[in-house]
């Protein structure tokens, strides 16, 4: 258990105080699967370890220290299958071996009045109660029941993550029927996705995929955003914030007559859409750096075709991403919320007549969705145009759509926002 909690500890180390994403970090990392469990489930129970140790502890720890017991307060509260005391044991060992031994015995009394219950939760009543429960910032339940209603922010708040990564097959070197073939060879489970990927796991075969520029990590979501827009091969397209590129190298492959403007604002972001392109064969993605927030004048009335996936606080990800509450907190909703308004603006300009537009995030909430949205459609001279693309999905909830969407998160599917715009 030792050699598992040490790598989690290190993966944490550099999630906690530098700020690496999860994601990154772990595929980045030789560690054992359970150190991978440890990693997720440690973030994932994150604000309920902030609540409890206040109560059991009249110091606060050290960052290192800390780290170590939201480990074991997650260990113990999920590992059944693993005896209390060699959880306990192993804390305080790992303690040892980075150099902190001198809080052995803090962090032995500590995680020992966690395995016998010693310390109290909120009861229903109180404020913290949900916040507690599932782990989430109180703000966050707060927002979530305000805007979806107490049942559906609950099944938001409950929903687990699968822990599994969504591939999709890029058409340009191979097809879907080779690489399940593959996968059957080497033993690895997957599962179609509704949106034509596979759900799978992480593994050396995926690994050799990817390297290969055979597959690509993108989630259903993602790929909705563009199956939203359907480009229409040999027409003018725009993605205008692209940056690491994943939807306009899918636009690419899916026109594969046209050329997909990928505009970013950032000299070494445009760099990651280069490389994305040339591992995916995508020769017709033209990376050009823009600001969104700034008029092109050169782009006006040019675009048959324009994705708009918004910078936003991403909150929609913590399924997969839970160190999104580390980094991030509710005074990013609004702050975003003008930039949004300036790049919608910007993009619906760069629209031929009788042009289509996809607006996207990959966040919950109605200020960077809904309002931004609503601030283009003022001007009068664009309107909203049903999602064929998200017929299909979630059992057919989304049949009949106005236009927009809001796809909750659960599974393999990030929460996302999604509008098709139509230039009247």
């Amino acid at each position: 258990m030792k050699k598992h909690i040490l790598g989690a500890y290190r993966i944490l180390s550099g999630i906690y105080s530098d700020g690496t994403y999860s994601n990154m970090a772990v595929h980045n990392a030789d560690v054992s699967d359970m150190s991978v469990r440890l990693v997720y489930g440690t973030l994932e129970n994150d604000v309920r370890s902030e609540y409890i140790l206040p109560a059991l502890a009249d110091k606060k720890p050290q960052k290192a220290v800390a780290i170590l017991l939201k480990i074991g307060i997650y260990a113990l509260e999920n590992l059944s299958d693993v005896p209390t005391f060699a959880i306990v044991s192993e804390c305080v060992e790992s303690a040892k071996a980075i150099g902190k031994g001198g809080a052995s015995g803090f962090i032995n009394a500590v995680l020992k009045k966690v395995a016998s219950g010693d310390y109290k939760l909120p009861n229903e009543n109180d404020k913290s109660y949900l916040s507690v429960k599932y782990s989430k910032p109180e703000w966050f339940v707060e927002k979530l029941i305000a805007q979806y209603g107490k049942e559906t922010a609950i099944s938001v708040l409950s929903a687990k993550s699968d822990h599994k990564e969504h591939i999709r097959v890029n058409s340009r070197k191979t097809d879907l029927k080779e690489v399940k073939s593959r996968l059957n060879l080497a033993k690895a489970k997957y599962e179609e996705s509704d949106v034509g990927g596979l759900s799978v796991r992480f593994d050396a075969e995926i690994k050799k995929l990817f390297d290969e520029g055979k597959i690509t990590f993108q989630s259903p979501s993602s790929m909705l955003a563009v199956q939203s827009l359907a480009p229409r091969d040999g027409s003018a397209i725009l993605d205008v914030c692209s940056a690491p590129g994943g939807k306009a190298v899918y636009m690419s492959e899916l026109c594969p007559k046209s050329t997909v403007v990928a505009g970013e604002l950032h000299p070494h972001r445009i760099e990651l859409i280069k490389r994305y392109a040339k591992r995916m064969g995508a020769t017709n993605v033209k990376p050009v750096q823009a600001d969104a927030t700034k008029l092109r004048e050169d782009w006006i009335g040019k675009f048959d075709y324009v994705l708009v996936d918004a910078p936003c606080s991403c909150f929609g990800t913590f399924l997969k991403h839970p160190d999104v509450f580390l980094s991030r907190g509710e005074e990013e909703i609004l702050s975003l919320q003008a930039t949004q308004k300036r790049i919608i603006k910007n993009a619906a300009s760069y629209l031929a007549k009788g042009g289509t537009m996809v607006y996207s995030t990959c966040t919950l909430f109605d200020e960077e969705n809904g309002e931004v949205v609503k601030s283009l459609l003022d001007d009068g001279r664009y309107g909203l145009e049903h999602i064929a693309a998200i017929d299909k999905i979630g059992g057919g909830c989304y049949v009949g759509n106005d236009g927009s969407a809001r796809l909750l998160p659960h599974g393999e599917y990030d929460g996302f926002y999604i509008a098709r715009i139509n230039r009247i």
